[in-house]
């Protein structure tokens, strides 16, 4: 059995005992008894949180939130929404929770909010229930402006995700990216699920290649010049940009460590593409690969010991794999005449790149210990640039189709492809923050 599977097994046992981290200190411990198996989901229902939302739809509180529980892949939503909110007011007529009736509608888990608006804060109290033994099995509050309502959604389906599976959830992490929208590649950000993008460079410089920090608040990208190339850091949160390499020739493919104190990329500063590794200043380059061949797009193990990069030593781009402080390098892909694009998974046992496959480049994972291949795209256009979630089971890439690229998420596991991105404009060289 490949490690994929023996994961997502683990993760589905992990259902059956999990300890609830807001119980009071001395109370008995509480834990979820539904049992699960191979690739089986939990049956959740969400009602209309009840309260007072101020100018925002609790509608589309519960939209966003069963779209986070879903897009999780660990939970599937019950549908009958009319039956759902009857059952809720009953509920709230009777002062209680009927157990039994929710049991009807299929659910096993069950999600109740109260939302209130004071000013210019809003409080939103959540509980769930597990339905099969009748008793509360998470508790929350969570405060903050009326206008970052999905930000608090997406904390509490993250929570929920974390208390019901063990698994950290991805609503909170964000998608840097590449737009030419305005007529310059630009870097851009959104929510994971594609919501709140906005344009972070506007100095009409190209940029290429983004890659998060550690700390999530600061992307490394490449900005050209006329007179060459750089690599700089920009601060999400006030747009300040510093330089970080400007050295002769290329300064591309930044890759940034897990512990966010060093950086690995390709420099041309000695003739021929390399692969370096620096301090996350960009001073002390150390060059960790040597020969005539063209060395690109390196990527960390999580535990920053090994290098994932590219190399067309062969003949043809293939990945490979060293030691974070150069030395011995190991082919990995031997399937194909095309692969490129390497990104580690923050599990450790898969890297996913891009193969060209009957002249459709798709994309792909390998085992790092086995070397077994699973291709997880198919179809016409060109997929590209895989980057994975926080959560080492989803995966954002760009999708050729129709002379546009957009951004699509894949749960490697369902396997179907969730569009991001639209409008004008392509969108490619997708980087999921940590």
């Amino acid at each position: 059995m490949t490690s994929p599977a023996k994961r997502l097994i683990a993760a589905a046992a992990a259902l059956a005992a999990l300890l609830l981290s807001s119980v009071p200190a001395g109370a008995p411990e509480v834990h979820l008894s539904i049992t699960k198996g191979f690739g089986e989901k939990v049956i959740i229902a969400v009602p209309l949180f009840h309260g007072s939302s101020g100018s925002t739809s609790t509608k589309d509180m519960r939209v966003v939130l069963s779209a986070d529980l879903r897009n999780s892949g660990y939970f599937s939503v019950v549908e009958n929404l009319s039956f759902v909110d009857e059952v809720e007011t009953d509920d709230r007529r009777a002062g209680r929770v009927d157990f039994a009736e929710w049991l009807t509608l299929g659910a096993e888990v069950l999600v109740k909010g109260d939302i209130a608006v004071r000013g210019q804060e809003m409080t939103l109290e959540a509980q769930a229930y597990d339905l099969s033994v009748g008793r509360s099995i998470f508790s929350r509050r969570y405060v903050g402006a009326p206008g970052r309502w999905r930000t608090m959604v997406h904390e509490l389906a993250d929570d929920l995700v974390r208390q019901l599976t063990g698994e950290q959830g991805i609503a909170r992490s964000k998608i840097a990216f590449v737009s030419n929208a305005t007529g310059t590649k630009e870097i851009y950000v959104m929510d994971y699920d594609g919501e709140n993008m906005r344009r972070l460079t506007k100095d009409g410089l190209a940029a290429m290649y983004p890659a998060w920090f550690a700390d999530n608040g600061t992307v490394a990208y490449t900005r050209f010049r006329k007179n060459g190339q750089e690599l700089v850091a920009l601060t999400v949160g006030t747009g300040v940009i510093r330089r970080l390499t400007a050295f002769p020739g290329l300064n591309a493919f930044a890759a940034v460590s897990s512990k966010g104190n060093e950086i690995a990329m390709t420099l041309s500063r000695d003739g021929n593409p390399e692969i370096y590794r620096l301090r996350a200043d960009g001073t002390d380059p150390r060059r960790l690969t040597r020969g005539s061949a063209t060395e690109s797009s390196p990527c960390w193990s999580p535990d920053g010991r090994r290098i994932a990069f590219v190399s067309d030593r062969s003949g043809t781009p293939q990945v490979y794999v060293m030691s974070a402080a150069g030395g011995a390098e190991e082919r990995m892909t031997y399937r194909g005449s095309y692969n490129s694009a390497p990104a580690w998974s923050p599990k450790g046992d898969l890297i996913a790149y891009t193969a060209r496959v009957d002249g459709v480049f798709q994309v792909c994972t390998l085992d790092v210990e086995t070397k077994d291949v699973v291709q997880l795209t198919t179809g016409a256009g060109n997929k590209e640039d895989p980057s994975w979630a926080p959560d080492g089971r989803h995966l954002v890439y760009s999708v050729r189709s129709q002379r546009k690229s957009d951004l699509y998420m894949l749960d490697i596991y369902d396997l179907v492809p969730v569009r991001l991105t639209s409008g004008s404009g392509d969108h490619v060289s997708p980087a999921w923050s940590h």
